[in-house]
């Protein structure tokens, strides 16, 4: 210190520079401070300037369009509907339905569709010359199978039943929906077929020699049992009269009658077949006309005794009396009796693999089903056995050949 007590000049100088000191450091933990929270506020797609920019209104902005973004991602993201096939979306599919470029379309009101998850059946009444229904039945069947498919629901197969006029079976064929052909003619179409079969009437009139008459697994109704086609040719032929295909085709369109729909015309146990306008039962042989039977044809039926005998896979015995028109063979006694039957065509004719649920194998690998007409068994099929009046028909379960 000096003599009069003042500090000296290092002194004065020492204590400035911690003044300095302590202010830098004040403004450094402020810019620090401001960094930090700009930086937050940046990160929430603000701006920290807005105060001295005047763009408040560009933070609510981004936020809106930051909702709206999100809410867009997230409809985007959500799963698409289930996609379903209803029956009436069938009746549409047919309404436009076309096979490699040709119109093979029918209206609603020439169809009957049953829809199940076993598959897709279509019932139609044709008066098409018998190679012009038999191509059309395959075409369709094959072009309806490929819509089944592009649906994407599973639906395994389509089944498609051609009648005549009074409801006899002309052509039924199975087309599975996976695979199924978009093109070729009727030989390449129903080689494709999972099975089908042509009645004899229809295939004595087939110009081709490239078809056989019956292949694969026989066609079956949706409650399993197997379309009744009749293998031969009857006297009476078809009924192709546009009036009577007509007639058939509005009945069966209404479920009135039809081998597909809730009002199939079935036959009681004692053979009469249940009455309708242009009915007939599923058997071949039973079909009646448009109209009441006269008394002379009631004459001309066929009638026979049908014994079921399933003792031997622990079922019953049970007998029946039908009539059938002439021409008639044992299978189709059967089927006229109303009990469930399941057969199939093979290269010998219809076999019958099963009937009222007791099955070929049950009680062993040569158990099964063996017919006898009169006390005499046929070593040929029973769908080419062909009935006189008054013939009894026994169908037998046996354990061995």
């Amino acid at each position: 210190m000096s003599d009069n007590g003042t500090p000296a000049n290092g002194q004065q100088s020492a204590s400035g520079k911690r003044t300095a000191r302590v202010i830098l450091g004040v403004l450094a933990a402020a810019l620090i401070a401001f960094c930090v929270w700009a930086m937050s506020v940046y990160a929430q797609g603000g701006d920290p300037l807005a105060w001295v920019t005047g763009s408040a209104a560009f933070q609510t902005t981004a936020d809106e369009t930051d909702q709206t973004t999100s809410q867009d991602t997230a409809s985007s993201q959500e799963a698409p509907q289930t996609t379903t096939v209803t029956t009436d979306g069938v009746y549409t599919a047919l309404a436009s339905l076309q096979f490699d470029g040709t119109d093979v379309s029918l209206e609603k009101d020439a169809a009957h569709v049953v829809l199940s998850a076993e598959g897709i059946w279509v019932e139609e009444a044709s008066a098409d010359a018998p190679t012009d229904m038999a191509l059309a039945c395959a075409q369709r069947s094959a072009a309806l199978a490929t819509w089944a498919s592009e649906q994407g629901v599973g639906i395994p197969s389509v089944t498609w039943i051609c009648e005549d006029g009074s409801g006899a079976v002309r052509m039924a064929v199975t087309m599975r929906t996976d695979g199924a052909p978009t093109t070729g003619a009727l030989p390449a179409l129903l080689s494709a077929a999972t099975g089908y079969g042509i009645s004899g009437n229809a295939y004595a009139q087939l110009d081709t020699d490239d078809v056989s008459q019956f292949a694969g697994i026989a066609p079956t109704l949706p409650d399993g049992t197997a379309v009744s086609i009749d293998a031969t040719v009857t006297s009476a032929g078809e009924n192709l009269s546009a009036s009577d295909v007509a007639t058939r085709q509005k009945d069966v369109n209404s479920g009135t009658v039809g081998v597909t729909g809730s009002g199939t015309s079935t036959t009681s146990g004692t053979g009469a077949p249940s009455s309708g306008s242009g009915s007939s039962s599923s058997a071949a042989g039973t079909q009646s006309g448009s109209g009441s039977s006269s008394s002379a044809e009631q004459d001309a039926k066929v009638r026979v005794t049908v014994t079921i005998d399933a003792r031997a896979d622990g079922g019953s015995t049970s007998s029946y009396t039908v009539s059938l028109n002439p021409g008639a063979t044992a299978y189709d006694a059967l089927v006229a009796t109303g009990a469930s039957v399941n057969a199939r065509s093979t290269a010998m004719g219809v076999y019958v693999a099963a009937i009222n649920g007791y099955a070929e194998k049950d009680q062993g690998g040569e158990s099964g089903w063996k017919y006898a007409v009169n006390g005499s068994y046929p070593n040929y099929s029973a769908g080419a056995c062909t009935l006189s009046d008054g013939d009894a028909v026994t169908w037998v379960y046996v354990t061995s050949a």
